[in-house]
């Protein structure tokens, strides 16, 4: 599958954080798919970097509404 067509959802602050929201979004059977976790700027540049969640464009919505869920949790 090519991800140039998925959307992005949220923007992570750390990998774990990336993969709970993933994983809330699979038990919704949401396919999510993580960018930027093998950087190979890693921790070496004190710019913030995140990383995006992105989704299939077609359950962009249902995804948003589950992160506004998760944001409130706290993460």
């Amino acid at each position: 599958m090519m991800h140039d067509d998925l959307v992005d959802v949220y923007d992570a602050g750390s990998l774990i954080e990336a993969t709970l929201l993933r994983d809330r979004l699979a038990e919704h059977d949401i396919s999510a798919f993580l960018d930027n976790t093998d950087s190979p700027l890693g921790g070496l540049t004190a710019a913030q970097q995140t990383i995006p969640v992105r989704v299939l464009p077609e359950e962009e919505d249902r995804a948003r509404r589950i992160v506004q869920s998760f944001v409130a949790e706290g993460g």
